[in-house]
């Protein structure tokens, strides 16, 4: 009966560390992570199992090294332009010498041209009552003024983690409450 209880005792530590390591490295990412403005653009589907969220869509086709294929690990560094937003510059094979890149997947290539898997950075959850609001909102603003709004990730060591959204430098549910 005793072994069962210490049993049950270790199980239960390793199922608790799971989540908690989650929360902790993700934690480490947005507060130590490099800062990164990127252009969007994005629209509101409704999933029943997940509820209401903003799709967020990116340029994700980068230049990429030959040694590359669909399937493979690739890592992927950022370069700014002259208004200070991020683009994904170029996918390599090697993990580069510095820790501001995003460790992804390759999906595909063509012509010489990654497309690269984005899953941290592309749903943001919000509100049911505030969604349809912020999609008009970032339609617009993609629209007609495009460098008034991006979405600020944070990148340290191959990890990426959305910050949030921001209109006219205010984040987005702010924004909205305005």
């Amino acid at each position: 009966m005793r072994s069962k209880k210490i049993f049950f005792l270790v199980f239960a530590l390793i199922i608790l560390s799971i989540p908690a390591y989650l929360i902790f490295s993700s934690e480490d990412v947005l507060e130590n992570g490099n800062r990164h403005k990127i252009r969007l653009q994005g629209y509101d589907p409704f999933d029943p199992f997940r509820g209401k969220y903003l799709r967020l869509n990116y340029d994700d086709l980068v230049p990429c090294d030959f040694e590359l294929d669909k399937g493979e690990l690739a890592y992927v560094v950022f370069e700014k332009d002259s208004l200070g937003f991020s683009n994904f510059s170029y996918a390599y094979a090697n993990q580069p010498g510095h820790n501001d890149f995003l460790k992804t997947t390759v999906l595909y290539i063509s012509n010489g041209q990654a497309r690269i898997k984005l899953d941290n950075i592309t749903k943001y959850f919000i509100n049911e009552s505030k969604a349809a609001a912020a999609e008009n909102l970032i339609q617009d603003f993609t629209r007609n003024r495009p460098n008034d709004i991006y979405v600020a990730i944070r990148v340290l060591d191959g990890e990426v983690r959305l910050e949030d959204i921001f209109v006219e430098e205010t984040p987005l549910l702010d924004y909205l409450d305005k």
